[in-house]
């Protein structure tokens, strides 16, 4: 042990002397421990971590799949979620939830996402309530009282962290609602959601009608049964369900799915992509502060030469060597977790809303000890090849110095070249990587949405069912704020949609062609449904292609009429003229049959890169929705009309907020965030890996020259030229260079085939990207290889034989 910490002092000491290499080695490794640190710090709370209700392991969502459309994970009818609980014995018990709204009136009205859950939610996913209690059957009746359980974060927001909100009535509109709980911090939202507080599903058991579908299911397995034999009994359950009710459920079944994999969804694949990314960057640092050993090593041979000859045996040798190595590595770790820490608040402001988990994200523990045995094995991998060579050097060699060679080492070299192929082919594999993601979203960015996003506001508005209780004064309150919106100055256009496009969210049903024969049970046709305002296909500057748009005419008591998209058009009317066809559609007025007036262009709609469906657009005054999004073609002042939408909306009922405020080239942007957030990561990673590959070719070939400098002095002696000492140099370092980009390019043409999903109509071998980021690295390695090229062009002979 005293050996050790002699060993230790003296590499501190080391250090110390030699600030310059310090600097170099620890700030290599912390900008690549940092990065990796904050990287697996994301990867910790979101793929390692359970979840934090008890026993996550045995929790599922169980969906409706839908066969015959390939949706796997479809929301589920009530009446179905009734029978599953009532005939499954592979789960403990079954809870349905829905997504609901609240509105919290009082001197600061503010509209709240929650969840509508059956009275076990609480029970299946085993969490209570930290005050109160959670609803009761009775209270979750069809005409039980207004109860509900707020979320920890709703609880300090809104009352203050009042312990004595429990039990108290709450103004809401429409009435009052009474906290009967309030839900611990660490309970966590459900997937698809992010709910502040939850109400009663109220589900009548004896009401088992099979019409529509719109609730989620979340079980929790019995002790000892697995997610197959699950699976395999709800098949069963489905196939009886099935032939019970044909009309409605005739191809669908269940899809059991790990609540846990549900949870972390397609963000698994992104973090693993990001974490492979970083791990290549500490590679490149490890490589980069190997070669620095190795260059310090060969400049103290003398003096372990000197220590051999004295008596100090090898093996004590490449333990002190292996000392300093480690001391620099732990220096590294030490800022490299600083690093870290404002890495991961970065990290988690710059996410997209697709990342779950961010609000259990931080360093803990097991990032820690990660990063300690990811230290001592840098510190061991980047000092062990100089330890070797120290320790096999030639006692006589290192006695005579370095004056009588001219170069190093030939394995040495051999090795420190082969260590700078490998930071050049690693720098090629991220380069590559993240420029088919700049290309991809340049691709993505180019696609018509179908609408144009510029000079567009938008802004939502929910209803409370409470003080608008049908069709009618939901139809009027929307037909009045469209037209005081669109009264307003500057305002060209305005109008409103229930579901707009790029955002998440939206409706679909089956319907049928009123004179065609009904398709098969199992194979209904279906199409995308919205609800919109006259104004909103001139605000959004939607082309009408055929037939008329809505009018103001289209009111409740006029004939109904329907407009419907180019794609639905082209796959149901191949060769005909869809208007005045009629429809028979599965809404809330399923007996109505309105006629097809109109057909208006494509619009995409939750993603870019997803398929056109077919769309079917209601009036609004035909069939009215709670929830509608305003859209204002303005001019330049976006902050201003806001304002002014939000004084129309207080005018029109003061007890109504208006959310999510954003202009639609705003939510085209969001939309793509999936895409943006791994590219700007792989991007600023690819950068930093070309900036550490070029260091090391730089730092090889400053090295080589001058070792070689007796070898360019006597050159130039006998006449060579400062152009053919150029040539030499570079020559030597573009063989490097050009080596590390065919053996990179290699590995990129077999990794980029793990971006998947993120490459949108780009090949993961596109040759453009693939020449663009050769040429990128080639050209910054031939600037690194440049200087010290011309160094070994301005040695001076005389000096150099005289100092011989």
């Amino acid at each position: 042990m005293d050996t050790l910490l002699q060993d230790l002092r003296y590499a501190v000491r080391q250090l110390i002397k030699h600030p310059g290499f310090t600097a170099a080695a620890v700030g290599t490794i912390a900008l690549g421990l940092g990065a990796n640190t904050a990287i697996f710090t994301v990867v910790n709370a979101v793929l390692l971590r359970p979840l934090t209700y008890p026993r996550p392991d045995q929790l599922v969502i169980v969906w409706e799949r839908n066969r015959a459309g390939a949706t796997a994970t479809n929301v589920v009818n009530p009446g179905n979620y009734l029978d599953w609980r009532d005939r499954a014995t592979s789960f403990t018990d079954l809870a349905a939830i829905t997504w609901s709204s609240m509105t919290f009136t009082g001197d600061a009205p503010e509209i709240v996402q929650g969840r509508s859950v059956t009275p076990n939610f609480s029970r299946v996913l085993g969490t209570t309530p930290r005050l109160g209690r959670f609803f009761t059957p009775a209270e979750a009746l069809p005409g039980g009282p207004p109860v509900i359980v707020l979320s920890d974060g709703l609880w300090r927001g809104r009352f203050g962290g009042d312990s004595g909100v429990v039990g108290r009535t709450v103004p809401v509109a429409g009435g009052n609602a009474t906290v009967v709980g309030v839900m611990p911090p660490t309970f966590r939202a459900m997937p698809w959601g992010s709910e502040e507080y939850w109400e009663p599903f109220r589900l009548d058991p004896s009401n088992r009608s099979r019409h529509g579908r719109y609730a989620m299911v979340v079980g929790r397995l019995r002790s000892g049964v697995t997610r197959e034999r699950a699976q395999a009994e709800m098949d069963v359950i489905t196939s009886g369900i099935e032939r019970e009710h044909p009309e409605f459920d005739t191809g669908w079944g269940a899809n059991v799915v790990s609540l846990t994999d549900q949870v972390v969804g397609s963000a698994r694949g992104t973090l693993l992509i990001v974490l492979a990314a970083v791990a290549i960057v500490l590679l490149i640092a490890c490589a980069n502060v190997g070669n620095l050993m190795l260059v310090r090593a060969d400049g103290r041979r003398r003096e372990f030469a000197v220590r051999t000859a004295l008596g100090a045996p090898r093996g004590r040798l490449v333990r002190q060597w292996l000392a300093e190595s480690v001391v620099v590595a732990v220096l590294g770790g030490a800022v490299g977790l600083l690093l870290a820490k404002w890495g991961v608040d970065l990290l988690v402001v710059a996410a997209p809303v697709g990342i779950p988990r961010l609000a259990e994200i931080a360093l803990d523990a097991r990032v820690v000890a990660v990063t300690a045995g990811i230290t001592l094995a840098v510190g061991i991998a980047a000092g062990l090849p100089a330890a070797l060579g120290v320790a096999s050097s030639g006692l006589a060699a290192g006695l005579r110095g370095e004056s009588t060679r001219t170069t190093a080492d030939a394995g040495s070299r051999r090795f420190r070249s082969g260590l700078v192929v490998a930071q050049l082919s690693l720098a090629l594999v991220l380069l590559a990587g993240a420029g088919l993601l700049v290309r991809s979203l340049h691709r993505l960015a180019a696609v018509n949405p179908g609408f144009d996003p510029a000079d567009l506001l938008t802004l939502s508005v929910e209803l409370p069912q409470a003080t608008y209780p049908d069709d009618a004064h939901r139809s009027a309150f929307f037909a009045q704020l469209v037209a005081r919106v669109g009264e307003m100055p500057g305002v060209s256009a305005a109008g409103a949609v229930s579901f707009l496009p790029l955002t998440n969210g939206g409706a679909s049903t089956r319907f049928t062609i009123v004179g065609r024969p009904a398709p098969e049970p199992g194979h209904w046709t279906s199409a995308d449904i919205r609800i919109v305002a006259p104004g909103y296909f001139a605000a959004m500057r939607i082309p009408l292609e055929r037939g008329r748009g809505l009018t103001a005419a289209d009111r409740a008591d006029a004939p109904p009429v329907v407009l419907i998209n180019e794609t639905m058009a082209r796959q149901f009317w191949p060769n005909e003229n869809p208007i005045g066809a009629r429809l028979q559609i599965n809404w809330t007025h399923p007996d109505v049959q309105p006629e097809i007036v109109g057909v208006v262009g494509d619009v995409h709609g939750s993603t870019l890169d997803g398929d056109l469906r077919p769309m079917v657009y209601y009036p609004q005054a035909q069939e009215a929705s709670g929830s509608m999004t305003i859209v204002a073609r303005h001019g330049a002042n976006a902050a201003g009309l806001a304002g002014a939408v939000r004084a129309a909306v207080r005018e029109l009922d003061r007890n109504l907020p208006v959310s999510d405020v954003a202009t639609m080239s705003t939510r085209l942007v969001r939309s793509m965030s999936d895409r943006r957030y791994p590219m700007l990561l792989l991007t600023v990673f690819a950068a930093l890996a070309v900036v550490l590959a070029a260091i090391g070719i730089y730092g090889v070939l400053s090295y080589a020259v001058n070792q070689r400098r007796r070898e360019f002095g006597v050159r130039i002696a006998l006449g060579a030229r400062g152009a053919d000492v150029l040539r030499m140099v570079i020559g030597s370092g573009m063989r490097l260079t050009l080596t590390g980009v065919a053996i990179g390019a290699v590995g990129a043409a077999l990794g980029a085939r793990a971006l998947g999903r993120l490459l949108y109509d780009v090949r993961p071998t596109d040759p453009l990207t693939f020449a663009a980021v050769a040429g990128v690295l080639t050209v910054v390695a031939l600037a690194a290889i440049c200087f010290p090229a011309l160094r070994a062009t301005r040695v001076d002979p005389i000096t150099v034989l005289r100092s011989e």
